[in-house]
This record gives C-alpha cells, structure tokens and sequence, in this order.
C-alpha cells in the first residue's frame, strides 16, 4: 500500500470542507509530521486531526532529535521553507512516500528530491475513482474549496470538474 505524506494545507483543506474522514479512507496509509501536526493551531482543527489520530486514521510521526537535526540542515539549504514543509520532505525520502501538499515551494523542493508531489484536487479524484465520493458531490467540494483557497492549480481544477461532469451525465 502506498503512502501519503500530508502538509498541512491539505489537511485544513479537507477540514475546511467537511472531508477528511472520507479522505482517510482512500487505500493509502496516511501520514503527517510532528512538526505539521504543530502547524495546525486553530483549535477545532486541531481537534479533528486529533480525532482522526485517535481512530487510526492518521499517524503523526515523531521526529528524533537525530531526525530534527537532519530535518533542520534541510531547512538551512533551502531557507524558503519551514521547518514542517522540510519534515514533510525528509520523511517522504526515507519512507518512499507521496508528498502531499499545495504549497509551491514544497512542491518544488520534493520535485527536485525526485518525489511523487500531488495536491487535494488529486486527492479528491483518487476518493472519485475509488468510490469513497460521488462525482456530484466532488464538483460541489471541489468548487467550494476553490472558493476557499486560491492559491489551487486553476485549470487542474478546472479539468478535473469537466471530467466529473462527464461521469454525472
């Protein structure tokens, strides 16, 4: 089964509307940092990510102070990301993990780590083709997070509505 790094923005990007659960459901063992995990301080998402680590559906991997150390060196060759983003990274290399995230910087550094990178659109179409969400209800999500966030590949988006459409009729 393959693995799921998640950064943070995918997971308050799934909070926001109302799918994480459903998310978690996909055939991927799911993941998130430590350091992610403190990125998130709203606390009712906090407590949803909580919940959802509670219940199995989630691991939050700790990270030794060995870890840190490397996770932290990382951080200083590339000073245009966080400490989180880094760990996000660091965990996906040495796990042969999928980089989950939105973030462009991210994306770009696990590009050039020569790491699987997708984002939530991509997520919302693995739930699509898996059965775990009607394509109705993925245009409506969809379209709802686009509203919400910005800072989505527009025609990817764009592309994957039409395509939903399509399966609707």
């Amino acid at each position: 089964m393959r693995l799921l790094i998640h950064d943070a923005n995918v997971l308050i990007d799934l909070l926001d509307i109302g799918l994480l659960d459903e998310a978690m459901a996909a055939p991927y063992i799911m993941e998130t940092t430590d350091l992610v995990e403190y990125e998130i301080v709203d606390t009712e998402q906090a407590s949803a990510i909580k919940r959802c680590t509670a219940r199995g559906l989630l691991t939050v991997l700790s990270s030794t102070i060995e870890q840190l150390t490397k996770i932290s060196e990382m951080q200083n060759n590339c000073p245009k990301l966080t400490l989180a983003d880094c760990s996000v990274v660091y965990f996906a290399q040495i796990r042969e993990g999928i980089v989950l995230s939105g973030d462009g910087r991210l994306r770009k550094e696990a590009e050039h780590q020569h790491l699987e990178v997708h984002s939530t659109p991509w997520l919302l179409d693995l739930m699509v083709s898996g059965n775990l969400l009607t394509p109705k209800t993925a245009i409506e999500k969809l379209k709802q997070l686009m509203d919400i966030n910005q800072r989505l590949p527009r025609n990817e988006c764009l592309s994957l509505i039409e395509a939903w459409e399509r399966l609707v009729g």
